[in-house]
């Protein structure tokens, strides 16, 4: 009796035994989704299926369906289709194969996917509209140094959570309006190393998060005064190694926070073209590179931020009601040629003195009944014609320290007085400027006129 029940708790015990290790075998060997595509490696916590450097041409079959990161780089797969993916993943890799076409859709089941690199695949030079669609929590996308020429205007669409681009050292040349205005949440937009020429008005419209913006080392020669209206929250913006001559000042005002500023390695223009950018590194508190001048040839290599205003006293100031239109505004001492120019050569400009000192001329009524004391009344009177009193269009003009004013005053026949090519007046409408004598008779005239204008002032006062 003893003999059997230890044969039957033997018997127990094997079945038991038989039972766990087919559970086992199940669990671990042969469920469905956990087995790993041949000559990959698969890791788990969190599952991870690594297939890079195998010399794979497509996407390998049997990738668990709950892997949360896939490697598939450094293989030569040639191309992704709508069905090449059907896991779910928040990480997948791809960059370094020779992928040369991406279906519209390929990327469509991978709805939970947050980072997808593409990078180094370049033969990778062009996308379709819908390669992207159904990423819509997609956080970082890498396809830097894909050959890529350009892009879909409506390549990012829907992809609302899309934080990091990187499209650098590319061949796009162009960049379509409205490319990013899905783009709500980027922080960091990379476009070095490509071929851009222009930046339009509408090229980065509804990027009002990024923080940084890279622009480097392209052909940019041109930047549309309002390109950067929508950058409010941008902080580092590098526009270096480029081919601007010229960035109006109202487009980096629209970027009023940021702090770090690269826009050395251009061919940087400081003639008038160059006043609103100057004005705007006078109001802004931020990092900036050197701005070095090649022209006009005065100028070369002089660092833009540290000019004078006197350097830009010849520029016409912007029209605020108009895009395109100026409005002339000078300082006459230096540029009377401008205000007389194609009015008659009568004038009241008055006369400049020898000396440095200009007198400003007026209208005087006609004076009656004049006393033989106007010669004293002049001589008191000749104290008040010592200063130069500036004309109304004057008035207005940005304001200069004295020593400054005074110490180019009184140059206007001088042939160091600096001018532009614009602004300069035309060999033959050259500023005409009173002679010695007729200098010193128009002097002498308007003291006449002034102690008689006094004198029949004062007998009028005191005869009535």
């Amino acid at each position: 009796t003893t003999l059997r029940v230890t044969a039957r708790a033997r018997r127990k015990i094997l079945r038991g035994l038989t039972l766990w290790l087919v559970v086992w075998l199940l669990a671990c060997r042969v469920a469905p989704g956990r087995a790993c595509p041949k000559l990959c490696v698969c890791y788990d916590t969190p599952m991870t299926v690594s297939c890079q450097s195998q010399n794979f041409t497509s996407v390998p079959v049997g990738v668990p369906y709950d892997s949360q990161r896939v490697f598939l780089q450094n293989n030569r797969i040639i191309e992704l289709r709508a069905d090449s993916f059907g896991f779910e993943t928040q990480v997948l890799w791809l960059y370094s194969n020779n992928i040369s076409w991406i279906e519209a859709g390929a990327f469509s089941n991978l709805r939970v996917l947050e980072e997808l690199d593409l990078g180094d695949n370049p033969s990778l030079r062009r996308l379709d509209g819908g390669a992207f669609r159904g990423l819509e929590r997609l956080q970082s996308l890498h396809m830097h140094r894909c050959g890529l020429t350009e892009l879909p205007a409506d390549l990012f669409h829907k992809l609302y959570s899309l934080q990091f681009l990187y499209l650098q050292e590319n061949q796009l040349s162009h960049l379509p309006d409205g490319l990013f205005s899905d783009l709500v949440n980027l922080t960091h937009l990379f476009l070095h190393g490509n071929r851009i020429r222009t930046l339009s008005e509408n090229a980065f419209r509804g990027l009002v998060n990024l923080d940084r913006l890279l622009l480097h080392d392209n052909r940019i020669r041109q930047v549309h005064r309002r390109a950067f209206r929508d950058l409010g929250r941008l902080t580092i913006l590098y526009l270096f190694d480029n081919q601007l001559r010229e960035l109006p000042g109202q487009t980096l005002r629209d970027t009023a926070n940021v702090q770090f500023l690269r826009l050395n390695g251009n061919p940087w223009g400081c003639g008038c073209e160059a006043r609103t950018l100057w004005e705007f590194f006078r109001g802004a508190r931020v990092s900036s590179s050197e701005v070095t001048c090649t022209s006009p040839a005065p100028r070369k290599d002089q660092d833009l931020r540290f000019l004078r205003e006197m350097d830009f006293a010849l520029c016409p100031l912007p029209d605020p009601g108009s895009l395109a239109g100026t409005t002339t505004t000078t300082f006459s001492t230096k540029t009377r040629w401008w205000f007389s120019k194609g009015k008659p050569a009568v004038s009241s400009k008055g006369a400049f003195h020898k000396s440095g000192e200009a007198v400003k001329a007026f209208p005087f009524a006609s004076v009656k009944n004049v006393h033989p004391v106007a010669a004293a009344a002049a001589a008191a009177a000749s104290n008040l014609a010592s200063k130069y009193e500036p004309m109304a269009e004057e008035a207005a003009l940005p304001k200069l320290e004295p020593e400054e004013y005074w110490a180019n005053y009184g140059n206007e026949d001088s042939a160091l007085v600096r001018c532009f090519e614009l602004e300069c007046p035309p060999a033959d409408e050259s500023p005409v400027l009173p002679s010695s004598s007729s200098s010193s008779t128009s002097f002498f005239s308007f003291f006449s006129l002034l102690s008689l204008s006094m004198l029949a002032l004062s007998l009028h006062l005191l005869f009535g």
